[in-house]
């Protein structure tokens, strides 16, 4: 069927569009650049639109049942509802075009995932088929920043959404090492850690295919009680995949990026080393990881170790904190929200930003935390059914890889706001979330 097929390969253009961040501005509602007062046009927004153009097309013309209200479940339900109180958070914004704005792109990420799930649902894409395209991704961004790292500084990219980068340019991200300066690995993102969820995307996509792989043997070698026999060269491959997007992951230099990697590491360990099935391959992942680690340890130890150390009194922390603050305050003070997309403008029109302290314009950035910003945006009760929609995608979801994905982007949200605000992040989160919504779906499970 030629407009399947259609549909198919423009959500894999579209996936493959994900790291790459080209854009053009064409509106600020505020005098000097913001990147949160602004709105542009990403190479990636054709390609969304493309994408739920075609699938509208195959929805009305082969698949009509999928618009049957018994496919509708608590999930699609909350989904909407969280869209309803969005949407009367634009009538509370002091820039209502701007929240319009947002809105528009809530909306077409929202339905975007609800399309990426019919298609999973109904077979038309296959999850290791994807998984595989962000395995390949997460290599590819991972070369890339090792090329910043050694260069210290851009690679000419531009196109691509690559950021102008150099230790001494102001903004750029930077770590402190032995008295001077070093430029974190951006990838094609616009900021390390951006590059850092990517990648961990990237990892567990390995590791599902470690633990998955075919167990064909060898021809010429036998089995042994960790599996050597096994036929070598997929263990090449995903394993070298795994050391490289790990040196990725690393050389973005995000603390955040790491702890959550660690996490989904010993959750991704813990879970198979108690299912039989898996007792063997997770083994030999446990094995290629410490040696991974400790070769990374020998030779960038000097680096990794004083970025691993943490003082309270650092900007990364005493700023996540007083932008917290600043969402409860929110909150408390706007219950309803403050318009979706409207909580640095508002927070600048109204001085909350001064009032903590906050008196110089790069400080005015969205709160760190996508669950206070979703609060202070559309209001306590979006952000309410937000979390138990999350909360029940997570309990009925059994494949464990996707679930720890999305647990590993949810933690990563208590510390940053990309997955609310900046088109890359938006992608990731609502991309998994289809992927989720997907594998729980009722004609799925019955099938």
């Amino acid at each position: 069927m030629i407009l399947q097929k259609l549909v198919k390969i423009s959500f894999f253009v579209l996936l493959l569009s994900l790291p790459f961040g080209y854009r053009r501005l064409f509106h600020q509602f505020t005098f000097g650049f913001d990147e949160y007062e602004a709105i542009f046009l990403y190479a990636s927004d054709i390609l969304l639109i493309l994408f739920l153009g075609l699938f509208t097309v195959f929805v009305f013309r082969f698949k009509a049942q999928i618009l049957n209200f018994k496919n509708f479940s608590t999930s699609h339900f909350l989904l909407f509802t969280f869209l309803f109180f969005a949407a009367v958070s634009i009538f509370l914004a002091q820039y209502q075009f701007l929240a319009l704005y947002n809105f528009a792109r809530l909306l077409l990420l929202v339905f975007a995932a609800l399309a990426i799930a019919a298609l999973i649902r109904d077979e038309v894409v296959k999850l290791s088929h994807i998984f595989g395209v962000i395995a390949g991704l997460a290599v590819i961004q991972s070369f890339i920043g090792f090329l910043q790292f050694a260069r210290q500084g851009s690679l000419g990219l531009w196109f691509l959404g690559e950021s102008v980068l150099s230790p001494f340019i102001g903004g750029a991200a930077k770590i402190s090492v032995a008295g001077g300066v070093l430029l974190r690995a951006y990838g094609t993102f616009p900021h390390p850690n951006i590059l850092a969820a990517f990648l961990l995307l990237g990892l567990l996509a390995l590791y599902y295919f470690w633990l998955n792989r075919s167990y064909e043997r060898s021809p010429d070698l036998e089995r042994n009680a960790i599996g050597l026999g096994l036929n070598p060269w997929s263990d090449i491959i995903i394993g070298v995949g795994i050391f490289i997007v790990a040196y990725g992951l690393i050389l973005s230099f995000s603390r955040i990026g790491w702890i959550v990697a660690a996490i989904g590491m010993i959750l991704t360990l813990v879970w198979t080393l108690c299912q039989k099935e898996y007792r063997v391959q997770s083994t030999r992942l446990f094995i290629i990881l410490f040696s991974i680690f400790c070769f990374l340890f020998s030779t960038i130890g000097w680096a990794i170790f004083p970025r691993a150390n943490i003082a309270a009194d650092e900007p990364a922390v005493t700023y996540r904190l007083s932008y917290n603050e600043l969402g409860l305050h929110l909150i408390k003070e706007n219950q309803l929200g403050v318009g979706v997309g409207n909580q640095v403008i508002y927070s600048v029109k109204n001085g909350a930003y001064k009032t903590l302290g906050m008196s110089e314009a790069w400080q005015w950035q969205p709160i760190h935390n996508i669950y206070l910003l979703i609060g202070s945006e559309i209001g306590i009760l979006g952000l309410f059914v937000f979390l138990v929609f999350l909360a029940l995608s997570i309990f009925k979801l059994e494949n464990f890889i996707p679930k720890i994905m999305l647990l590993s982007l949810l933690i990563f949200g208590l510390a940053d706001h990309f997955f609310w605000t900046l088109q890359p992040g938006r992608l990731m989160l609502w991309a998994v979330v289809g992927i989720v919504l997907g594998l729980t779906s009722d004609r799925r499970e019955s099938s």
